[in-house]
């Protein structure tokens, strides 16, 4: 079974553009922990059936069940399986399980896995040549494509799946923060502008002025880039994101209080924030040794 596998001046301001980038996290378009766990089970499965080159029915012999269940297999069909069953699949193919403990749990590591894995982008290339009319492996496919710097593929994935499913509009963020690495600022702002202009969701709309910030501070302009994250806070009182965001912006112009303030903020809303209780030490630090440049 073979695999289916405004140009900015200085390059300063393009690692500024990418670093800008960094801190934005793309929303998801399922809460459920469960399918992404099952998903990463299928991953190193089907993989395993490749590497041996086994056809679906000896694999299926191997495995003792019917060749159709390994058919779902292959198809990413993740509704078909329980983890019980993949996690028992894995044991008879030899392949080693760790439980990572100490970089965290829940859903973002499930998908940060995926996202960063060099296997994803095949894999979900695989599942779009089965079924080409997927949405949900073209923005997969997507996420993919932008983490492993692939801006322009991600662009175009991203695009498809909207097509296919009008519904996932809000991936107009995710596409933004490709055309903002990309240096195509204004094809970033038509897309946040008309989320804003047509999106209910507090939340959808929270992130498109964050992404409009993002690139404002690609651009160099700060103050621009904090007048929208104001307007992300105001949309979504209760978010944490624009916080964090604003409070980086506020540590790369060396406003130490007002980044204390903001990222104070973020560990009130979610305590469990470990990364902004690092910056919190970290901003304390400078605080210790420079005046705030207020």
């Amino acid at each position: 079974m073979p695999r289916l596998k405004l140009k900015l001046k200085k390059v300063a301001d393009k690692k500024a553009r990418k670093r800008s980038h960094s801190l934005t996290v793309r929303p998801r378009a399922s809460s459920n922990f469960v399918d992404p766990v099952k998903e990463l089970l299928m991953v190193r499965i089907s993989d395993e059936i490749e590497k041996r080159q086994l056809t679906q029915m000896h694999a299926a012999k191997l495995l003792g069940v019917s060749q159709p269940r390994i058919s779902n297999l292959m198809r990413g069909l993740t509704e078909n399986f329980t983890i019980d069953t993949l996690v028992q699949w894995s044991g008879e193919l030899g392949i080693k399980l760790k439980i990572d403990t100490e970089s965290g749990a829940g859903l973002k590591s499930m998908f940060a896995w995926l996202d960063d894995s060099e296997k994803a982008i095949p894999y979900y290339t695989r599942l779009i040549a089965l079924n080409p009319t997927d949405a949900e492996s073209h923005w997969k496919r997507a996420h993919a494509y932008h983490q492993r710097g692939q801006y322009d593929l991600s662009v175009g994935d991203y695009a498809r799946a909207m097509e296919l499913d009008p519904s996932l509009q809000y991936l107009r963020i995710n596409r933004a923060q490709s055309f903002i690495c990309l240096g195509q600022f204004a094809a970033a702002f038509l897309d946040c502008d008309q989320l804003i202009s047509q999106t209910e969701d507090v939340s959808t709309l929270s992130w498109s002025y964050i992404t409009r910030a993002s690139a404002h501070q690609a651009l160099g302009n700060f103050e621009a880039a904090l007048a929208e994250y104001e307007k992300a806070i105001e949309s979504d009182p209760a978010s944490a994101a624009p916080y964090f965001h604003r409070a980086c912006l506020h540590e790369q112009m060396k406003k130490w209080k007002r980044a204390r303030e903001d990222f104070s903020k973020v560990v009130e809303l979610e305590p469990d924030n470990m990364q902004a209780r690092q910056h919190l030490q970290q901003v304390g630090k400078q605080r210790g040794d420079k005046r705030d440049d207020e």
